[in-house]
């Protein structure tokens, strides 16, 4: 699997997940300090590649997009990409595809990962941290491809909606206005182009950006309940009006309280 970092970042850790006879899951870890292009590199193995947490920019063959959470990208053979990280690094699971499977995903571009995809992959991940056994990994690993694959038609793009997506990503706190302000447009123009763009309104956008990052939250807590944050401190930290707040958006985005995203992530 090629999984590339800029030139100036450097792979602070790069962990096997999964590696089976069917398919090679690994945890890829960018420490990203610069915003400039790093070096050319040619993809040579199929693999499809989703976002934990962070935000960075790739470039395949000349044609770019913002990587985010809600997102997930296929790498063909052949393909010349690279990355840069406008606001530091990021975290991401890189699986090797079979020639057959690649065929069936859009030849480029991004995917759309829901909050029901972005569940299968992070249960992925939190299994293949407890240990679990390798044939359940493989069953998991196969069941997150073809949820993405269920999902085939890419996501529509701009660049000014991948200019807000980034902005957003790096400040998500950042209001309409001052985004729209960013960008050198109307709030009314930016809102109705990132809705017609994307499926969802900047408010919900910034909203699935704190879900993810609450379920990565969930996810690094592997030592147990004494080391767990209060639901009213992370809502805190990830701009949720309070805990209540928190509470309902897990709720409408994953169908599930904190308590089961907790125990359902946590270990086993």
């Amino acid at each position: 699997m090629s999984y590339l970092c800029s030139s100036v970042t450097v792979v602070r850790r790069h962990r096997l997940l999964v590696n089976t006879e069917e398919v090679c899951v690994a945890q890829v870890r960018c420490d990203g300090h610069e915003r400039r292009w790093g070096q050319a590199e040619e993809v040579s193995t199929p693999g499809l590649v989703l976002v934990r947490i962070g935000v960075f920019r790739r470039r395949a063959d000349g044609v770019e997009a913002v990587l985010d959470p809600t997102t997930a990208y296929v790498q063909r053979p052949g393909e010349v990409q690279q990355v840069s990280h406008p606001a530091g690094g990021d975290l991401c699971t890189s699986m090797t595809i079979s020639p057959e499977i690649a065929e069936r995903l859009p030849a480029s571009g991004q995917l759309r990962v829901t909050a029901e995809v972005d569940l299968t992959h992070r249960l992925l991940v939190a299994r293949a941290g407890s240990g679990a056994d390798p044939v359940e990994l493989g069953d998991r690993s196969a069941e997150l491809v073809a949820a993405v694959v269920a999902e085939p038609v890419p996501m529509s793009r701009t660049r000014l909606v991948e200019d807000a997506r980034a902005l957003l990503n790096a400040q998500p706190a950042l209001p309409l206005t001052r985004l729209a302000a960013e960008l050198g447009v109307s709030s009314w123009y930016l809102s109705r182009l990132f809705h017609r763009v994307t499926g969802t309104t900047v408010s919900r956008y910034r909203l699935r950006l704190r879900v993810r990052a609450a379920l990565e939250r969930f996810l690094e807590e592997s030592d147990g309940p004494a080391t767990r944050s209060g639901l009213a401190e992370i809502a805190a930290e990830l701009g949720f009006a309070d805990q209540a707040h928190l509470t309902r958006v897990l709720g409408a985005e994953t169908g599930r309280t904190p308590a089961a995203l907790r125990d359902l992530l946590g270990p086993t």
